[in-house]
C-alpha cells in the first residue's frame, strides 16, 4: 500500500527515481513508492537519502508492512517510529452534517490547537494547511465543538490526516463523504484511536512503519510557497493594496489604480510570442534583485487565491515561479508586503504597471522588449 502522488503540493517538487517518488517540500522530504525490485535495495536507498540531503531536507520515509525495505532504512541510518495499524472500511451511509469549517480561518486555527494537543497524526494539521487542502474540493475539516478531524481523497480512498478525539472516531467512520472515485475510509491509529476506529467497524489491512532521517545541516524552516486565500494575512495586504493605490476595478474606467511616483505602464495586449517569453523572465530577474536578504514577495490574483513565496527558492531546483506576469483574465499583481516596489497587470486595458525600485532595476530591459511605455509617472 502506498500514497500515490497526484498534483504536486503547493510549493513542492516531484521527483522520480523508478518505483520511488520523492516529493520535496523545502522544509523536508517525503518518499512514497509502488512495489520495489528485488535488488539492490541498499543503493536504491542511499540514492534517495543524498537527494534529500542535497537540498538540507530532513526525510520521512513510510513502509507498509516491508520488512525487508524497513531494515535498508535502519542500516543507512534512518530511525524507526512505532508502527501503527493501517485500517480500512467501506465508506459510510450516514448524511448527517458534520461541522465543515470551509474557508473559517478561525475554524482552522482552532483545529490546529486540538491538532496539536493530540496525535500523532498520520499527516500532521499544519502540514495540510500548509498545502492549502482546505481549500480543494478532495479534502475536508471537520470541527465537532472541541473534536475536530481532517480528511483527503487520495485514489479510491479518503484517508484521514487526523482525528483529535478517540470519541469522534465513529462520526468520522460512520459518514458519507461523497467523494466520487472513493469506495473507502482509511486510517493510521494506535491505542486508543485504534480501539475506536475498530469498535466503529473498520479492519486491520496492514501496518506503517515511519523511517525518519535527519537532514545534514539546520533545515528551512519555512516552505518557498505558500498559498493564500482565506488566511487574515491575505485579507490584510489586499485592504492596503486598495487604500494605498486607491484600487478601482473596471472593465471601461482606466488606469485600474492611481500609479505611484516613479512607475511606468506599459500595453501588452498584442505581444509577440518572443515578447510574452522576454516579460516575466525581465520581471522576475528583476523582482530577485530589488528585495532584500530573506524577503519574501506576494503574488495576488482579485478574487482567487495568492501567494506569499522566497523568489530566491523557485526556480531552478525549487518550485515554479507562482502565479502570472501577464494580466491574463483578471488583475494580478507581484508586491512586496510594504508595497514598496512591484507590478500592477490590468486585463481590460491589457496594461502592466512597473513601479518602486523593480522600475529602476528593469525600466531598460522591459523598453527594449516591448517598446516605450503608454505613460509615466514622476519619481
Amino acid at each position: 500500500m502506498n500514497d500515490a502522488v497526484q498534483l504536486p503540493p503547493v510549493g513542492a517538487v516531484v521527483d522520480r527515481d523508478g518505483p520511488v517518488v520523492r516529493t520535496h517540500y523545502g522544509t523536508h522530504g517525503e518518499v512514497s513508492h509502488g512495489p520495489l525490485p528485488e535488488g539492490d535495495l541498499d543503493a536504491l536507498v542511499a540514492r534517495q537519502a543524498e537527494a534529500f540531503a542535497r537540498r538540507n531536507e530532513p526525510v520521512v520515509w513510510p513502509v507498509y508492512g516491508d520488512t525487508r525495505l524497513g531494515e535498508a532504512l535502519l542500516a543507512a541510518g534512518f530511525e524507526a517510529e512505532p508502527a501503527r495499524a493501517v485500517l480500512v472500511c467501506p465508506i459510510g451511509t450516514d448524511t448527517t452534517p458534520l461541522g465543515r469549517i470551509g474557508h473559517d480561518w478561525t475554524g482552522h486555527q482552532r483545529v490546529a490547537e486540538l491538532a496539536a494537543g493530540s496525535g500523532p497524526h498520520r499527516r500532521p494539521y499544519a502540514e495540510f494547511l500548509a498545502d492549502a487542502a482546505h481549500l480543494s474540493q478532495s479534502s475536508e475539516v471537520v470541527l465537532d465543538g472541541d473534536r475536530a478531524a481532517w480528511l483527503e481523497a487520495i485514489g479510491d480512498a479518503v484517508v484521514v490526516g487526523g482525528v483529535t478525539d478517540p470519541g469522534f472516531a465513529a462520526a468520522v467512520v460512520a459518514h458519507d463523504w461523497r467523494h466520487p472515485a472513493a469506495r473507502f475510509l482509511r486510517a493510521e491509529a494506535t491505542g486508543a484511536l485504534r480501539e475506536a476506529f475498530e469498535a466503529a467497524g473498520m479492519r486491520e489491512v496492514t501496518t506503517v512503519t515511519r523511517y525518519r532521517l535527519p537532514s545534514p545541516g539546520e533545515p528551512a524552516r519555512t516552505r518557498p510557497v505558500r498559498r493564500l486565500f482565506s488566511e487574515p494575512e491575505h485579507d490584510d495586504i489586499w485592504a492596503r493594496f486598495y487604500r494605498e493605490f486607491a484600487f478601482r476595478p473596471d472593465t471601461r474606467e482606466f488606469p485600474g489604480i492611481t500609479e505611484p511616483p516613479n512607475s511606468a505602464t506599459w500595453y501588452v495586449g498584442d505581444l509577440t510570442d518572443a515578447q510574452l517569453d522576454a516579460l516575466p523572465d525581465i520581471v522576475h530577474k528583476g523582482l530577485r534583485e530589488s528585495v532584500v536578504d530573506g524577503e519574501e514577495l506576494y503574488w495576488l490574483d482579485w478574487h482567487h487565491a495568492g501567494y506569499r513565496f522566497d523568489p530566491a527558492r523557485v526556480d531552478g531546483a525549487g518550485p515554479r515561479w507562482p502565479g502570472f506576469t501577464f494580466p491574463d483574465g483578471d488583475y494580478h499583481s507581484y508586491l512586496t508586503r510594504d508595497l514598496r516596489l512591484g507590478t500592477f497587470g490590468h486585463p481590460w486595458e491589457e496594461t502592466i504597471c512597473v513601479f518602486g525600485d523593480l522600475l529602476t532595476r528593469i525600466d531598460a530591459e522591459l523598453t527594449a522588449a516591448l517598446g516605450e511605455p503608454v505613460r509615466r509617472s514622476e519619481a
